[in-house]
């Protein structure tokens, strides 16, 4: 019994790591497209914001972590989450394979979910 036991323990562990895990890079999306759409649509005046807002911290946080990119996957985050590009896009304007595009995209969530939302 104790072995079924210390399985089932296991597999629960696992799973709750996995949905954690997952949770961060959901939330990790909703923040680039936050930093995208603000690529966008940069606001027309100064916004009272207070600096332990924790939406502002996030932002800030998330927009040091696309500058410490390389440039080219800056270029790419940029063409895919403030200018709306799909992966399949921008492989063609970058005349690069698409899964390497993916590839970084997925990096860039990543990084922006373990160094903003750990």
């Amino acid at each position: 019994m104790g072995k079924k036991l210390n399985r089932t323990a296991g597999k629960m562990r696992i799973e709750t790591l996995q949905n954690q895990r997952k949770e961060r890079l959901t939330k990790a999306g909703l923040l680039l497209e936050r930093w995208g759409q603000q690529e966008r649509v940069p606001a027309p005046f100064e916004l009272e914001i207070s600096e332990v807002d924790p939406e502002f911290i996030e932002d800030k946080m998330t927009a040091e972590v696309l500058s410490s990119l390389t440039i080219d996957q800056m270029r790419i985050a940029r063409q895919h989450w403030s200018e709306g590009h799909s992966a399949a896009e921008i492989a063609e304007f970058e005349e690069q394979p698409r899964n390497e595009i993916r590839q970084t995209l997925g990096f860039v969530i990543e990084q922006v979910a373990d160094k903003v939302l750990k």
